[in-house]
């Protein structure tokens, strides 16, 4: 069982739900088990006890009790019903199937000594799953599976795997991968190996457990050296944004220089035109003063509105370049 405690998390929060800030901060020294693995197998030996598969169940598991009160009804229903269809009819009469139940029913009891928590799903009880905390487990007891060339196995080895029992320890929901398996053969029922069953799930939930603290702490890790690529690689690419800025800002500076200094010019250039207007049409007499003189405004005028010297506004003009 884990023993961090997290307050609002809203889920788990070993993996991808762990904040930026929470995956940058320091990680610190890899976990340690106290306890070897082979202590917690003694422990749980020593707890669980000596199984055994009684042939007449007095007390049965409330999830095997379930099963039982259902195939009741499917009875009940098949007594008043005789066209009850196939799918209908109970599901548990069979010794085989008993059998499976009685087996069950004793792992059960068993595994609730270290806080196991069973479930089993379907209306055959074939999805069989058992919780420690968070550390979930799921199970196949059932028939051991048929070679996929037939032709090798013989009448006897037919008749033998119909009665059968085979218990497997699956790695995942919905997975075919097996951790552990024990089934009948010529010298021994299953029944004589569920004790050590009974341990070898408990601890394979517990090994489990420090498989997924050693794996998270690896991902952390990993996790965290990412994450600081990615800062490194982000603040490169706001230098390399910041020099590109930069540049632009200086050529648009320069740009601007010269404008201003062509402008600079050709204002000057029509003062001078101007000057020169005045002198030359004056004694002519060919133009009227008044109309020299407002031609002359106008145009000087024009020449004051481009030249970037007056008021400083070329000044204006590199602040207003910072700025962008």
């Amino acid at each position: 069982m884990s023993d961090e405690v997290e307050i609002g998390a809203g889920g788990n929060t070993s993996y991808g739900y762990r904040t930026e800030e929470d995956l940058l901060a320091p990680i610190g020294a890899p976990p340690v088990f106290s306890e070897p693995i082979e202590a917690v197998r003694v422990r749980i030996a020593e707890t669980v006890g000596h199984i055994t598969i009684p042939h007449k169940v007095l007390t049965w598991h409330p999830t095997i009790d379930r099963l039982l009160k259902e195939d009741e009804k499917r009875r009940e229903k098949q007594l008043t019903d005789r066209y009850v269809m196939s799918w209908e009819k109970p599901v548990f009469d069979s010794p085989f199937e008993r059998r499976r139940l009685r087996i069950l029913n004793s792992l059960f009891f068993a595994v609730g000594k270290m806080n196991g928590r069973p479930s089993v799903r379907g209306r055959e009880a074939r999805d069989i799953g058992i919780s420690f905390f968070q550390q979930h487990l799921q199970l196949a007891l059932d028939k051991p599976k048929r070679p996929t060339r037939r032709a090798q196995r013989s009448n006897a080895d037919e008749e033998a795997s119909d009665t059968r029992l085979c218990l497997s320890i699956l790695k995942g929901w919905g997975s075919e991968e097996v951790l552990a398996t024990w089934q009948d053969d010529d010298v021994q029922k299953l029944e004589a190996h569920m004790t050590d069953i009974a341990v070898q799930l408990i601890l394979t939930a517990e090994m489990k457990y420090r498989e997924n603290v050693l794996h998270g702490y690896q991902w952390r890790i990993q996790r965290k050296a990412e994450l600081e690529e990615e800062q490194r690689k982000r603040k490169l690419e706001a230098e390399r944004a910041e020099k590109e800025r930069q540049k632009r800002i200086e050529q648009a500076r320069v740009n601007r220089l010269l404008r201003d200094a062509a402008a600079f010019q050709q204002a000057g250039e029509i003062r001078k035109y101007v000057e020169a207007v005045r002198l030359r049409l004056s004694p002519d007499g060919s133009s009227s003063a008044e109309e020299i003189e407002q031609w002359s405004q106008w145009a000087l005028a024009q020449a004051n509105r481009i030249d970037p010297a007056i008021g400083g506004r070329f000044l204006n003009a590199v602040q207003d370049e910072e700025a962008g």
